[in-house]
């Protein structure tokens, strides 16, 4: 610590943000964003005891949730006018300020009670006259991923527009930052769950605060203590929030909301201290940098491995920051087009939106090359082999891993079939979050378990999940082996540890794609310690479906998918609309999920899928 405060005492300058934001060719297309999310300043959107405890009766989440982050988007966008010159918002941007300083909680209702006593889930014993305390009834102890945000929103903004405020404007934010981040983080923020946690809460959150704290704390024995604290959780978040080979169980989505914070905390440290606290600069950063590159399908579009998603719009200046600083520059070639930043939730994170715009140069590059060809990340356990489909991209891309993983579904073997811009076979992606999502009911969701993957039941069993959620152990597969000859490219997967099933001694799955013409052919083979346990193969698409015995037609924008079983003979495919689970989790399309029953004691499937042209 004592080398941290020398540092933090040496008064190096630091970078002028809001110089940078007037100065950037990115700030037009921010701003447009900006405006296009929040229309206008006021009304000021109401946070409503209500609409706070409709999680609790119901599970719902979208209502609070929604007003929550509209009224941080009209901070986000009052705030940014203001630093381009114009003081006309200044009243809506006091308003702002003040009534997120009278919010009772800071916190999301469904991490309510994610404090010092979490997983306890209910809340800890502190009693009043009333009854027991809740996270709205007592002092604030409690630090979730939006506390920390809005905490370091606000200091950014009293920071950035200093006396422009009046003065018991800024007065009041500084109270309620201390009261409600400042005091609890020093005091057990080492004690939270996501303090030494490998995922994404703990670069937010721990990035958030320590933002925070370089703002508006002016002791430098007291932001030495808090950023102390920070770097423990850091280190953690980067030996353990990735895996060796860089990559991350939770997603691209995840990897980039993760690292916003901490590259946005790393460059203020590293400017404050002179350049001699960089933690960009480790090689770490470089193999964690590549990653989004290796789960490409195609522009602007990833594989949505567990609770991600296919289409995610990366933060332009974190991610173009990241690049510089790690040398990863195909990182650029990511970014999609600005219409992509639009939203409550990415727009209510200021001190995301004003790096985005300082560091952005509002470019839009080509589509890399690194993100077009072959990818294996053997600690993710994830493999991409790329060809040509009827002279177009095509990208196969298949997981083994863990059920257990932060965000993880049960989807060991699944794999993602995308040509040209469009996933004929596909990866769910996450379900709707809700109450029961993050518990017990979370693997009854067929978003999340294996019927809803591109994987076998075996046993009329599906794959389990890890303890946390129920299952009697670890359940993984790994990758045995992957590799070309010519044309053909071929991976394997052994998955039979993905299933709690004594009888289960060998399960392989092998796929193999001519890259030439993009044919695929794919093997299922079982073994089993006495009698033979049935098998129902599936495969799951958003695309419509035509099915005629053994053989089925999936009919993409541009491409489709003939299908067609090999082995065993006989054996027919049936098509199954998930309507019901793709409304309750608030789907656009509807999830079909193909399937084919074994006859009893097979214990080889073979299937082939020939993309073409539409």
């Amino acid at each position: 610590m004592d080398s941290l405060f020398e540092f933090l005492r040496s008064g190096a300058p630091e970078d002028d943000l809001a110089a940078r934001v007037r100065s950037s060719a990115a700030t037009p297309l921010v701003l447009a964003a900006l405006r296009r999310t929040a229309g206008s300043l006021t009304p000021i959107p109401q946070t409503t005891y209500t609409l706070y405890r409709e999680f609790e009766r119901c599970g719902a989440r979208e209502g609070y949730e929604a007003v929550y982050f509209a009224k941080r988007a009209q901070l986000t966008r009052g705030v940014f006018e203001m630093l381009l010159g114009d003081d006309s918002p200044r009243d809506a941007v006091q308003d702002l300020l003040w009534s997120i300083c009278e919010e009772t909680s800071w916190v999301l209702p469904a991490h309510e009670e994610q404090g010092p006593a979490y997983w306890e889930i209910k809340p800890p014993p502190r009693t009043g006259p009333l009854g027991a305390h809740t996270a709205l009834t007592r002092e604030p102890d409690s630090i979730d991923l939006f506390a920390a945000e809005t905490g370091a929103s606000l200091a950014e903004a009293v920071h950035l527009l200093g006396e422009r405020l009046a003065p018991e404007v800024r007065q009041r934010v500084r109270q309620e930052v201390e009261r409600r981040i400042f005091r609890p983080y020093l005091a057990y923020g080492r004690r939270h769950w996501w303090h030494w946690a490998g995922m994404n809460w703990n670069g937010v959150c721990n990035g958030a605060v320590g933002l925070a704290f370089m703002r508006l704390e002016h002791d430098p024995r007291t932001l030495a203590e808090a950023l102390s604290q920070v770097l423990e959780g850091f280190e953690t978040y980067i030996t353990r929030g990735f895996e060796a080979d860089g990559g991350s169980v939770e997603g691209v989505g995840y990897w980039n909301y993760g690292l916003m914070y901490y590259v946005a905390l790393a460059e203020l440290l590293r400017e404050r201290s002179g350049g001699r606290l960089d933690l960009l600069a480790s090689p770490r950063l470089r193999d964690i940098a590549r990653y989004p590159l290796a789960v490409a399908l195609s522009p602007g579009l990833f594989a949505p491995l567990g609770d991600a998603t296919e289409e995610q719009a990366l933060a332009p200046g974190i991610v173009q920051r990241l690049a510089e600083r790690t040398g990863v520059e195909d990182l650029r070639g990511l970014l999609g087009a600005p219409e992509r930043m639009d939203g409550a939730g990415p727009m209510a994170k200021l001190a995301i939106v004003l790096r985005n715009a300082a560091w952005w140069d509002g470019c839009e590059y080509p589509f890399p090359a690194a993100a077009q060809g072959d990818a294996y990340l053997p600690d993710c356990a994830v493999v991409r082999l790329t060809g040509r489909a009827a002279g177009r991209p095509l990208a196969l891309v298949a997981k083994a891993g863990c059920t257990d993983g932060h965000h993880s579904h049960t989807d060991v073997g699944s794999f993602i079939l995308h040509v040209a811009g469009e996933s004929l076979l596909c990866d769910p992606g996450r379900g709707r979050y809700s109450r029961e999502y993050f518990r017990q009911a979370r693997y009854e969701n067929v978003f999340c378990n294996s019927y809803g993957h591109s994987v076998p039941r075996i046993g009329g069993q599906l794959q389990s999940p890890g303890p946390e959620f129920g299952g009697r152990r670890r359940c993984c597969g790994r990758i045995a082996g992957h590799g070309q000859d010519g044309d053909e490219k071929h991976l394997c997967i052994d998955l039979e540890g993905a299933y709690d099933l004594p009888a289960l001694q060998a399960a392989r799955r092998t796929l193999r794609l001519n890259a030439a013409n993009g044919e695929i052919r794919l093997e299922d083979s079982f073994a089993f310690a006495g009698q033979p346990l049935e098998v129902e193969e599936a495969f799951v698409t958003w695309c419509p479906v035509q099915v005629e015995g053994g053989a089925a037609r999936v009919l993409g924008q541009n491409s489709a998918l003939e299908m067609t079983i090999e082995e065993p003979g006989g054996v027919t495919l049936r098509a199954e609309r998930l309507e019901e689970a793709s409304r309750a989790n608030r789907k656009e399309g509807t999830l079909t999920r193909l399937s084919a029953t074994l006859p009893a004691g097979a214990a080889r499937f073979r299937l082939r899928m020939a993309p073409r042209a539409r």
